[in-house]
């Protein structure tokens, strides 16, 4: 990791924030990570900026940061970020050997710019963070100056350390939130109903609900989609450490389509009401209009 001339103390500091906070070695099912990498001028005299590298050391080592596939996309507002390798042409500075992805910000417009106090921030996104706990080292390479007329002969150079932690082990709690996408969780009936919770995506998670109690669905997506034609009470269940865990969410549906219907007291029917099937009661049924046959021809009398 040595460059051709000897390497320089930069001129701008740095900071690296992760998202997640803190950051953890990567699991099956772990979501790709992003670094924010504040860049500031914490003196009082203007630095002069045109090109800046960040090497990430790749690998499946404590000591590495990523282990993805050239995986990761950079953003900063007015400034270009893309991946380079040592032998992209144009580039101001010998890249370290080894394996690293590197990273390389320029101003949108090809010009030297005056990093101002308030600094900028440079986004690199969809990460895939090594799985061995450790300590990583972000190289970072300026090309800046404080007189125009007078660039240093040697990059600026400094390194930003990460602590990837082991990953912390699931607990119940760390299922939450099991709910429809609709607030007021009501469809009509034969309608879509659309299931969300948040939670680790390394669980099998099964979705019940309806007669006889059979799991319909085994996701770990952390959504579930159906349809329902009455009020359902659904059930999430998942295991950690050999328990099973449940959290439930209810749907209600206005106008329930029911297979059948036994009524033992009083039924008062305020409209028509279409007879497809058998309606039986041990006591009066008082309808104001009508029963319809399935012809729908009224059955005659107030009583039936």
């Amino acid at each position: 990791m040595t460059d051709p001339v000897p390497l320089g103390q930069p001129l701008l500091d740095y900071a690296v924030i992760t998202d997640p906070f803190p950051l953890y070695a990567a699991t099956d099912g772990s979501l790709p990570t992003t670094l924010h990498i504040v860049v500031s001028n914490g003196g009082a005299e203007s630095v002069y900026c045109r090109e800046v590298i960040f090497s990430l050391p790749h690998g499946d080592l404590a000591q590495s940061l990523v282990d993805g596939d050239l995986d990761g996309k950079g953003s900063a507002d007015g400034w270009t970020v893309e991946q380079v390798t040592p032998s992209t042409p144009g580039l101001d500075m010998a890249l370290p050997s080894g394996d690293y992805e590197h990273f390389r910000a320029t101003h949108t417009d090809g010009k030297v710019v005056e990093v101002a106090r308030s600094g900028l921030t440079i986004t690199l996104k969809d990460l895939t963070i090594g799985r061995q706990p450790g300590t990583a080292r972000v190289e970072i390479r300026e090309t800046a100056t404080k007189d125009l007329g007078d660039w240093p002969h040697s990059v600026g150079y400094t390194t930003c350390a990460l602590t990837k932690f082991p990953a912390p082990e699931i607990t119940a709690r760390d299922v939450y939130d099991f709910r429809a996408d609709k607030p007021e969780a009501t469809v009509a009936s034969g309608g879509d109903v659309h299931l969300t919770w948040r939670g680790p995506k390394t669980l099998d998670y099964k979705v019940w609900y309806g007669p006889g109690d059979e799991p319909k669905a085994t996701v770990r997506d952390l959504q579930w989609s159906g349809k329902i034609t009455r009020d359902t009470t659904f059930y999430l269940t998942y295991v950690i450490g050999g328990n099973t865990h449940c959290l439930t969410t209810t749907v209600t549906v206005p106008d329930p389509e029911l297979t059948a219907l036994k009524v033992t007291g009083n039924l008062t029917v305020g409209g028509n009401a279409d007879v497809t099937g058998t309606v039986e009661a041990t006591d009066d049924i008082t309808t104001h209009q009508h029963f319809l046959d399935p012809n729908g021809t009224p059955l005659r009398g107030e009583r039936r």
